[in-house]
């Protein structure tokens, strides 16, 4: 890990799922990757206004598990953290269970609390990679509801400058994707996980300079393929950022991601460039 230590990292895609009765375990875990390099960890924090517990798991992948609360309000926990973390912690709302009401009136609130960047995810049909719900139907609101609401979480986030993480599937999606694109040309904004699908994805990175995404939950596929991943990255590698989708709680994911980079083979400048350059220009100004 001696280059990690010199090298700054930035992981750009982590989630909370925790609460203060593993504020001890998170603390530990943090000062392990600030010996590793990690510098900043981007967190998703999700807000619940409305569903219950049973509801929200509607929402959620399985497979993650949860240490905070069973409602998923993860606010109040995800910015004390961030307080006591200084620098290292970069918060940033995860809008999926919004209602379609008091948009702006609820992200300027959240905003002025601390949150520095947004999360969301393309629900608009059960068809999802993830197979989740859908958000209309979770709601029972219509498609085109549920797309006022997240056109207005991207306006929110343009003229304030402020990031986005957005998963959505680029092999089912692109055509709603494009529309985002062309109504938000200055969103900085990352589809994770190479977009899903590279080959559908690479229309999107050809087209929209403004959008970034990154390596998160493809540690299996690269490490069985990386002579392809390398090339891609190569391919673009103004667009590809590091992440590791891991929850704040699990260091030794955020680690593994790190091994595999350096493993790639990737020339020095462009190592970096995914580290810690790509986080930055996607993160913006709201990194400090």
């Amino acid at each position: 890990m001696e280059q990690a230590e010199r090298q700054e990292i930035i992981d750009v895609h982590c989630h909370f799922f925790a609460g203060q009765e593993q504020a001890g375990i998170v603390a530990r875990g943090l000062a392990s990757l600030r010996a590793a390099g990690v510098r900043h960890l981007a967190v998703m924090g999700l807000v619940n206004p409305s569903l219950d517990d049973r509801e929200v798991w509607k929402l959620i992948p399985q497979g993650f598990p949860n240490l905070g609360g069973p409602l998923f309000n993860e606010a109040d926990d995800l910015l004390e953290f961030s307080r006591l973390q200084g620098a290292m912690l970069f918060p940033m709302l995860d809008t999926r269970c919004f209602t379609a009401d008091n948009v702006p009136t609820l992200l300027q609130g959240y905003l002025q609390r601390g949150f520095r960047g947004i999360k969301g995810l393309y629900l608009g049909d059960a068809e999802n990679d993830l197979g989740l719900h859908s958000v209309p139907a979770t709601f029972g609101i219509t498609l085109e509801q549920y797309h006022r609401r997240e056109w207005e979480i991207f306006a929110f986030a343009q003229t304030h400058d402020l990031p986005v993480l957005y998963h959505m599937d680029a092999r089912r999606y692109g055509e709603v994707m494009r529309a985002i694109l062309e109504d938000f040309p200055r969103l900085r904004i990352n589809f994770p996980h190479f977009g899903i699908g590279r080959k559908a994805f690479r229309q999107i990175l050809d087209r929209y300079p403004n959008v970034f995404t990154d390596i998160a939950y493809m540690l299996p596929h690269i490490q069985s393929d990386p002579a392809s991943y390398r090339d891609f990255i190569s391919h673009y590698p103004d667009r590809v950022c590091f992440g590791s989708d891991a929850l704040i709680y699990q260091p030794e994911i955020v680690l593994a991601y790190i091994e595999l980079v350096k493993n790639l083979g990737l020339p020095t400048e462009l190592e970096a460039k995914v580290f810690s350059g790509n986080p930055r220009r996607y993160l913006g100004v709201a990194l400090g």
